[in-house]
Formats: C-alpha cells, sequence, structure tokens
C-alpha cells in the first residue's frame, strides 16, 4: 500500500513522494496512522493521543515549508492516502462476513488521523511564520546592539583610556583633582549603562513582542473588513517562555479563526495577561453564540487537549444570541523563561 502511495504521489509530481527526505517523513506518518487505526479494529477504541508525536508531527509542517513543499501538497498527500487506504481496507474486508462492521469502526479513525495531522502540519507552518518574526526582532535587536557597543562603548572606552594617559603624562591624578574625578566616573557609568543596554538587547527574547505581532499578522491574512479586532498582550516583566508562547499562539489563533469564521460578530478582543506563574488569556466576541453542551466537534476537542497539554484550563461561556467568551489559564515556569535560549553575553 505504501509503495503504492509514493508512487501515485510521484506521478501527480507530489514533492512529498519526489522527494527522498520529505517521502522519509511522510511514510513515517503514513505507518502511524495505519497503526491508530489498527489499534482500533483490535481493541474497539482510538489509539490514546501522543504528545511527543504530535510536537513532532508539528514541526514537519515548518521542516517542510523550509523545504520549499507549501502547505497544499500536505493537502493534496492526505486525501490520496484516505483513498487508498479505503481501497485497500475494502479488499482486506471484502470476503469477511462483517466487512461493512469493520469498515464503519474504522473509518472514523482514518479520517480523524489525517486531519489530526493536517492541523498539526498547519501549526508547524505557523510557528515556522512566528520563528521568522522573532528572528527579525532578534537580528534588529544584535544589530542595534552592535551600533550601541561599537559607537558609544568603543568611544567611552577610548576617553577613558585618554584621560588614564592624561593622569599619566601630566603627573596628576582623580584622587586630588575633583574635576578629572568627576569626569573619570560621568565615562565609567556610560560604559556601565552601555553594557546593561547591550547585554539586555542580546540575551532578551522578545515572546511577547512577537506574539502580539503574529496574532496581527494572521488577522491582517484573513483579509476581512468586519468584524473589528483588537489584540492586547501584556507581559511587563517578560517572563512567557517561548515553548508555551508556541502553543498559546496555536490555540489563539484557532479561537480567532473561529470567532471570524462562525461568530458574525462586529467586534473580537483578544488579551493576553502574563504575570507570576501563570498567563490569562480570553477571546470574546459579540457574535450570534451558540450551545457548547450542543456542539463538540473537533475544533473544539482539539482546543482543550492543547491547553490541557500545557497543564492548563480552558472554558467557554456562549449561548445563542449573547457572544462567546473563551478563557484560558495556563501555568508557567518563570525559570523555563530563563532558559529559553538567552545565553550569556559578554560585555565586549
Amino acid at each position: 500500500m505504501l509503495d503504492a502511495y509514493q508512487r501515485i504521489l510521484a506521478e501527480r509530481k507530489n514533492p512529498l513522494g519526489v522527494n527522498p527526505t520529505a517521502w522519509v517523513t511522510c511514510r513515517e506518518q503514513a505507518r502511524h496512522i495505519i497503526a491508530e487505526c489498527a489499534h482500533t479494529l483490535r481493541h474497539g477504541t482510538e489509539a490514546p493521543l501522543n504528545p511527543q508525536l504530535t510536537r513532532k508531527t508539528r514541526r514537519l509542517g515548518g521542516a517542510r515549508l523550509s523545504q520549499g513543499i507549501p502547505p497544499v501538497y500536505s493537502v493534496r498527500a492526505g486525501s490520496l492516502f484516505f483513498q487508498i487506504a479505503m481501497d485497500h481496507l475494502g479488499r482486506v474486508f471484502a470476503d469477511r462476513p462483517g466487512s461493512e462492521q469493520y469498515l464503519m469502526k474504522v473509518l472514523p479513525t482514518l479520517q480523524t488521523a489525517i486531519t489530526r495531522r493536517l492541523e498539526e502540519g498547519s501549526s508547524g507552518y505557523d510557528l515556522f511564520l512566528l520563528d521568522v518574526v522573532r528572528d527579525a526582532a532578534q537580528q534588529g535587536r544584535h544589530g542595534m546592539a552592535r551600533e550601541i557597543h561599537d559607537r558609544i562603548g568603543s568611544a567611552a572606552s577610548l576617553a577613558l583610556r585618554q584621560l588614564e594617559l592624561f593622569e599619566l603624562t601630566q603627573n596628576v591624578s582623580s584622587s586630588t583633582d575633583a574635576r578629572l574625578g568627576s569626569l573619570k566616573q560621568a565615562i565609567l557609568e556610560t560604559l556601565y549603562t552601555t553594557r546593561d543596554i547591550v547585554t539586555e538587547l542580546r540575551t532578551r527574547a522578545d515572546t511577547t513582542g512577537s506574539l502580539q505581532v503574529a496574532l496581527s499578522a494572521f488577522v491582517t491574512a484573513m483579509a476581512i473588513d468586519e468584524p473589528e479586532v483588537e489584540i492586547h498582550v501584556e507581559d511587563p516583566d517578560d517572563l512567557l517562555p517561548r515553548t508555551v508562547s508556541d502553543d498559546l499562539f496555536i490555540i489563539l489563533r484557532e479561537c480567532l479563526r473561529n470567532a471570524l469564521a462562525h461568530a458574525s460578530a462586529s467586534r473580537v478582543t483578544l488579551d493576553v495577561r502574563v504575570g507570576p506563574g501563570c498567563v490569562r488569556a480570553s477571546v470574546r466576541d459579540d457574535g450570534v453564540g451558540f450551545s457548547p453542551g450542543h456542539r463538540r466537534g473537533n475544533g473544539i476537542a482539539s482546543l482543550t487537549e492543547r491547553t490541557q497539554l500545557l497543564g492548563g484550563s480552558l472554558t467557554i461561556d456562549s449561548a445563542p444570541g449573547r457572544g462567546t467568551a473563551v478563557e484560558l489559564t495556563v501555568p508557567i515556569d518563570e525559570e523555563e523563561h530563563a532558559d529559553d535560549g538567552r545565553g550569556p553575553a559578554g560585555d565586549g
């Protein structure tokens, strides 16, 4: 079945079947889907969600984008695999009693497994773009740090050396001449301040700013005139770890997508507040609303699963005619933020 899958992908010039590296990961995903279908047939229930496999699938989205493979090829590959798998299962169960029962049992698992991987891959593409935003911001800060270090820091160091040389050649000392002492102290304070600024620019990971930029970029990409969307992200003490920011972006993006696509609202507000020990976020709209107890689709289940994997909680308050409010709380480890790839910076 997998040989036929690769052959048809290649015939259709799908890079996932043509590119050897991409095919290895595509085949691996197909094998995991087959394993999930086998689990359903043996045990009668879907296999439990594997967080490690979920994260790996998400990373594939970004990896494929970096290989120049647009998301549409993953969607086409998923659709093709569904067709091939159904044909294969039909042949396997053709001569078995109760074949329709087996097919009806495995069909939802097959569909869910493929859909989940496409969703995670889509999240991976978005996280790749989020990384691009972060890298651009980081490069800008590094460039500013270089300019401050090279221009102000170097000039202050040179002034200090010249002052020390003046003391030696003129046989004077800052300890006996108050004016020289004040000048030397001003130069030293300039050096210390410059080093502090350069260190902050080089080491600070502006996770909060990147999250706001990425969410705003998502809304812009939707190219909508209505509703009006307001996004506020507050993290005055820079406590948000990058790992939490990634998953938070995916969750909030999906909440925004749902509000923009289904709420028929005139106004949507997104608020994120980061404080000691936790992140609190909300997405509210003044749209048509719905009955949460009567709608338990994959979208709500996915949001709940993602929040629970972060150790957090998510609530949805809505009713027909009075809008929707999604509230979530996620714990954060402040020490984890200190280890977000922010190594020590030399003072040059």
